[in-house]
């Protein structure tokens, strides 16, 4: 028999929210539930804890609470110690191996008896922190001299502006962007981080989320959160290709179509090291509790997605499709570049026009990827190990039915522990491998 275990950590923060030396530390909790899923900007905990706490000298020495028939007895209240924007980690494991479940702020403290303490993840940090600087100065521009604009413009590389937003804001945790070019963007001057991050999803289907860490918290931002291997985007460009002409071209329609069926089957897209991390194995009718998992094959079909970019010299875009010719188009993707321009000269503007297309094409190859994947749709109970985060590749074996044999992607991870026990309800995406 194995037995929970589980570790609170309260740190105190400053007016940046920044953790301080000061912190408290608690072995029990009543329950706890939490959410987490690279869909979701901002992963959710819930505690419950007893009102009073137990204290007394012992029990400070030791590090951890003693039994209340102990001399020297101190009763403190709960909310002393939980208190809102407080910095939280949370810490559940069997047999004294504790696994970090959890890092945020407590966001809201309700309820008599047992406490109810709600959090999120550090995406609330991003709520209270702008994405443009309070003194960044406004263009040169002649409207700004009579009245303040509203919106900046980033020029091209979005990477670098919000890693040296961040970096300035000393959040306590780590950026890694994997994203390609985007072009120029017109970000208001009230936008939160989370705000600006929630338009990138929008507009450019660029996801951003938290990876927990052992020791660290990550936010990443990124166009492949299912880790597409560049092989398996080659096939979607090669299934999906469309031949076309483009009318802003003229002659060169024909040169742009044979250059698009060329470059299918060698698509260099822009994408991050291929990583899968913990790869745990679940066993059906072993430590698979429950599940209603589904086969799921591909959303594409008679629908097409797009992808446009306008140029400084070009009031009609270069565009680049996916999917079926005579599809629906389900989603146009724009992208403007303000410092790039066609060239007159007739060479020159082919060898162009071929370099805005590749780019058209690896832009487009992952998003719709992301939309047409195989795997399994529901979710499966198993207990709180092996331990699985979101973006985990999680193997499953001895199902009944082959086709949930494999290893698919975890997209959500809802994780209780309290008096009835530690599980973990993982959702499931697309598959990875079969076995």
């Amino acid at each position: 028999m194995f037995s929970l275990n589980s570790r609170i950590v309260v740190y105190e923060t400053d007016e940046q929210l920044l953790p301080t030396s000061t912190s408290y530390e608690f072995p029990y909790c009543k329950h706890v539930a939490i959410c987490s899923s690279y869909k979701n900007l901002t992963d959710t905990a819930t505690l419950q804890l007893p009102k009073k706490l137990n204290l007394n000298w012992l029990s400070q020495q030791l590090g951890f609470q003693v039994p209340v028939n102990l001399p020297n007895i101190e009763e403190r209240s709960i909310h002393e110690f939980f208190k809102l924007d407080n910095y939280i980690e949370i810490f559940l494991g069997y047999d004294g191996d504790y696994k970090p479940a959890f890092r945020g702020y407590i966001t809201e403290v309700k309820g008599d008896a047992p406490v109810t303490i709600e959090c999120q993840d550090l995406m609330y940090a991003c709520k209270k922190q702008k994405i443009v600087a309070s003194k960044e100065p406004a263009d040169n521009e002649l409207r700004n001299l009579i009245s303040k604009n509203p919106s900046i413009t980033v020029p091209n590389n979005i990477g670098d502006f919000i890693q040296e937003r961040l970096q300035a804001l000393e959040v306590p945790f780590e950026t890694v962007v994997e994203i390609e070019d985007v072009g120029e963007l017109i970000v208001m001057r009230e936008w939160t981080v989370c705000q600006f991050l929630e338009y990138l999803r929008e507009k450019h289907q660029i996801w951003s989320y938290f990876e927990l860490g052992d020791h660290n918290n990550v936010l990443r931002i990124t166009n492949n959160p299912t880790k597409f291997t560049k092989n398996e985007l080659g096939k979607v460009v090669e299934k999906l290709k469309i031949d076309y002409d483009i009318p802003l071209l003229g002659n060169l329609g024909e040169l742009v179509s044979s250059t698009i069926t060329k470059l299918a089957s060698e698509l260099t897209a822009f994408l991050p090291s291929i990583f899968f991390g913990n790869r745990p194995t679940f066993k059906f009718f072993e430590n698979i509790i429950s599940d209603n998992l589904k086969v799921v094959k591909e959303e594409v079909k008679n629908i097409r997605f797009r992808v446009e970019k306008f140029l400084v010299n070009s009031n009609t875009p270069i565009y680049y499709e996916l999917g079926n010719p005579e599809g629906e188009l389900q989603k146009t993707f724009i992208l403007h570049d303000n410092e790039d321009t066609l060239p007159k000269d007739e060479l020159l503007l082919k060898q162009k026009v071929t370099e805005v297309q590749e780019d058209l094409r690896d832009y487009l190859a992952p998003r719709v990827a992301w939309k047409r994947r195989t795997g399994l749709s529901g979710s499966f109970t198993t207990f709180g190990e092996p331990f699985v985060r979101p973006t985990d590749s999680v193997t499953l074996t001895n199902a009944e039915d082959k086709e949930k044999n494999g290893t698919f992607i975890a997209e959500t991870v809802k994780r209780t522990f309290g008096t009835e026990g530690y599980r973990q309800t993982i959702t499931l995406g697309r598959i990875v491998e079969t076995n």
